[in-house]
């Protein structure tokens, strides 16, 4: 049998399915950078010969929509922290541990996504 502080964690992360809420938004992190690696991949690789508009143009907005789903993760986020009945003090330490590692995976993504991470340490 777990002592009690590790049988209620447990239950708050299985039973309660925070493990899952963790998992999806980590998901739509993820998905939501790629979409904005995406879109700056577009803007950076430039006009096609068969472009039928302006490729900056479709890059920003794909840019402006992955940018809205990841400030829309990360508000949902912050909001699903700040509504737990635990200690104020805990709420801000975990709200902005939050962000810090949200803000470090979305650059993480983006880097690795737009070809600077894949050929670290590699010479030449």
């Amino acid at each position: 049998m777990l002592p009690a502080p590790l049988h209620r964690l447990a239950t708050q992360l299985f039973d309660n399915g925070v493990l899952r809420l963790i998992f999806e938004n980590t998901r739509n992190m993820a998905v939501s950078s790629l979409i904005t690696a995406a879109g700056l991949e577009v803007v950076r690789a430039g006009p096609n010969d068969l472009d039928l508009i302006p490729p900056t143009v479709a890059g920003y907005v794909v840019v402006a929509i992955g940018v809205s789903l990841l400030l829309l993760n990360l508000f949902d986020g912050l909001w699903r922290l700040s509504r737990m009945k635990s200690h104020l003090l805990l709420q801000i330490l975990m709200c902005g541990a939050y962000a810090f590692i949200f803000f470090r995976v979305v650059h993480l993504v983006l880097y690795f996504k737009a070809g600077g991470g894949m050929n670290m340490g590699m010479g030449g």
